[in-house]
């Protein structure tokens, strides 16, 4: 007794069966056994295809593929007791270290001797953002320090940096006069001047030079806060003889 022939037992022997005309090919052998050739050698392609996929991450990679991992970065190949997961982990944690670190770059940039920077990572625009914060001003020898930071850098991030300057309104807050900054010898701009002096070292204290004692100078601002540099002077005058309290000095302000 002759038994029929059996269907393709790979899947996709079967698959590619079905798209055969049934009346020609369902009682093929030959063709039935050149299908299931077919299609073992196409899903083991698959596999191996799902196998280079997953390697390609290393929280999904085999063991295998681990191996090639560990031996690249340096790491022990499969130590005893690892499980996979373990050696998965472990390789991922080496590539997080690798490249562009905020900590890494600081250090770098310490070595300049500029003080603390801060370095803001602009997600969106790959972009680092770099703040010199304890200098003011532009740094000496700038070119060097950001070639530096550069060879540190992934070439498909952008450095974008920021200087630190002494705002026109940090000054007027301080009340400094424009006499003392004269007295005090503190240009506008250049080393030593407001543009880079910190605020807090403005010279509020300084007594103006050239004043006679006693002597209060008004100076003018105009409406955007920039010095006119019309200043008018009122010198308190000297006053002889007993003071009644209630009454008024010279300048018409009363006297408690």
């Amino acid at each position: 007794m002759t038994l029929p022939p059996q269907p393709p037992s790979d899947p996709n022997a079967r698959t590619m069966k079905r798209w055969l005309p049934p009346i020609w090919y369902d009682q093929a052998q030959t063709v039935n056994a050149v299908l299931e050739g077919e299609g073992e050698q196409l899903t083991q392609f698959q596999a191996d295809v799902a196998a280079v996929n997953s390697a390609r991450m290393p929280q999904t990679s085999p063991d295998w593929a681990c191996t090639r991992w560990e031996q690249e970065l340096g790491l022990t190949v499969a130590p005893p007791g690892m499980s996979l997961i373990d050696r998965q982990n472990r390789i991922l944690a080496r590539f997080r270290g690798i490249g562009t670190t905020i900590y890494r770059l600081k250090t770098i940039a310490s070595t300049f001797g500029y003080g603390s920077i801060s370095i803001q990572p602009g997600i969106e625009d790959w972009t680092l953002y770099i703040g010199f914060t304890d200098l003011y001003g532009v740094p000496p020898n700038l070119d060097a320090h950001q070639s530096e930071i550069r060879n540190n850098v992934e070439a498909h991030l952008g450095l974008v940096w920021a200087f630190h300057f002494t705002l026109w309104q940090e000054v007027k807050n301080t009340g400094v006069l424009w006499c003392q900054l004269l007295t005090a010898g503190v240009p506008w701009d250049g080393p030593g001047g407001i543009k880079t002096t910190p605020w807090q070292n403005l010279p509020t204290a300084v007594e103006c030079a050239g004043e006679p004692a006693g002597t209060i100078r008004i100076e003018v601002l105009d409406s955007t806060s920039i010095y006119t540099g019309i200043s008018l002077r009122y010198s308190t005058p000297q006053i002889t003889g007993n003071v009644t309290g209630g009454t008024t000095d010279p300048l018409n302000f009363p006297i408690t």
